[in-house]
């Protein structure tokens, strides 16, 4: 889970409609301004599922009421607490269901609160950071397995002994063309989201917690 930049506002169309049903629920609104909804907010955040960041690409997604509307009736269609999840079993929106995260993926905390070691595992720094990755189940094997996958190529391809500053020593080409190949999939070379690739890529204790033992 990392910090999204929340830059728009509800598109357009969308928002007309929603200014003509003040009494609408979100179940009321039709599926042309929902896929509207859904194709801005994936574009926003890179192609990236908001927690687990792996890609939403030829997998299904819901938009995700942050602050779920039962509760707060009044943010249905607040563009600021929407977001698009995947849809993967047990993990996710899938888990999160109605319960409220003390720690989100708007908040810039995020990024401070949670680290990746070099198992592929996210490390909580907070009360509340252990909470949102027990609750969204961002530990499976699976997802361990994938951040574990980009940090081992990386590992065996960039020379370790290096200052981290440019020139970059590249030790197999072949490999850092699989690990851009990858990234592009993943979208993590985003222009406009350049820490997602950094904190891959980088070493520093500033980025990476010790392994669990």
């Amino acid at each position: 889970m990392q910090k999204i930049n929340k830059n728009n506002q509800m598109p357009t169309n969308s928002a007309k409609w929603i200014s003509k049903n003040k009494k609408a629920d979100w179940k009321d609104l039709p599926n042309e301004y929902r896929q509207e909804i859904n194709q801005q907010l994936n574009e926003e955040q890179h192609g990236l599922c908001c927690y687990c960041c792996q890609s939403l690409e030829n997998k299904s997604t819901s938009i995700e009421h942050l602050y779920c509307r039962d509760r707060y009736p009044k943010k249905c269609f607040n563009y600021d607490n929407l977001l698009l999840s995947c849809q993967t079993s047990k993990q996710c929106n899938h888990a999160k269901a109605n319960k409220e995260l003390s720690l989100h993926p708007l908040m810039k905390e995020c990024d401070i609160e949670i680290k990746i070691n070099l198992a592929g595992e996210l490390i909580a720094y907070s009360t509340r950071a252990e909470e949102a990755i027990q609750l969204l189940n961002l530990n499976n094997k699976k997802l361990c397995y994938f951040r574990k996958s980009l940090l081992d190529m990386i590992s065996f391809t960039f020379d370790p002994s290096q200052t981290h500053s440019p020139p970059i020593s590249i030790l197999d080409k072949n490999t850092l063309q699989l690990i851009l190949n990858i990234a592009n999939y993943y979208n993590l070379l985003a222009t406009s989201a350049p820490s997602r690739m950094a904190r891959f890529a980088s070493n520093s204790p500033a980025n990476f917690a010790p392994p669990i033992t």
